[in-house]
């Protein structure tokens, strides 16, 4: 004798067992978002627009990494296509005189060579491999360090997701320097990277408020 198992479930336990399977089919589709990251007082100085710097030490390493949020108020995409835009980053990092693209393995990974103008009049220049990814979130760009003299290895990520009608970036990156000279720059290593998402915000805002609103 068939027997259909249905016939012994309530109709509580019916709903029961669809609000269940609605969550975890809400819990598949929507993953945390980078501000679950955060500490209550961490998200407060983020709404206010300010910094949230975060540091992790790494076993072995002589820097460790940095990790900077940032509301932006401009849209996810525009904050990625500009972070892309690497022949006008000149114009809004510091220091940085070019950002030449050499090669592009793929549609979404590139080869850039960046050259800085460092205090002492001369130049240095590094290659750096960005690879670009929508994610269910937002959007990230890895990078990882292929060529310098001053550093060993180079790694990290932008991560741009929706904020309400704004954005919210983490900037995350980790340098271990090739020399002990450099090493004693870590400091000026972390206000470096704090510059860096300035200009990146500063310049998004700016785009996304000399574009014109769209009309439904």
């Amino acid at each position: 004798m068939n027997i259909c198992p249905h016939r012994f479930v309530s109709p509580t336990m019916s709903k029961f067992l669809f609000s269940f399977g609605a969550l975890l089919a809400l819990l598949t589709i929507a993953p945390a978002g980078m501000v679950d990251e955060l500490s209550v007082q961490d998200r407060t100085q983020l709404e206010k627009g300010g910094n949230v710097l975060k540091t992790r030490e790494i076993d072995g390493a002589t820097w460790p990494e940095v990790r900077i949020y940032r509301k932006v108020k401009a849209s996810p995409q525009g904050v990625t296509n500009l972070f892309l835009d690497y022949e006008n980053a000149n114009t809004f990092i510091e220091n940085l005189d070019s950002a030449v693209v050499e090669h592009k393995p793929d549609a979404n990974t590139k080869d850039v060579r960046y050259t800085v103008r460092l205090p002492v009049l001369f130049s240095i220049s590094y290659l750096v491999r960005n690879r670009y990814e929508k994610t269910p979130n937002g959007y990230t760009v890895h990078w990882n360090l292929l060529e310098s003299i001053f550093a060993k290895s180079a790694k990290g990520s932008l991560r741009v997701e929706p904020h309400g009608d704004t954005a919210v970036i983490c900037y995350a990156n980790h340098v271990e320097p090739a020399t002990k000279l450099v090493a004693g720059l870590r400091g000026q290593a972390l206000k470096e990277a704090s510059r860096t998402v300035d200009a990146i915000v500063k310049e998004a805002e700016r785009r996304h408020a000399a574009t014109p609103a769209q009309t439904p």
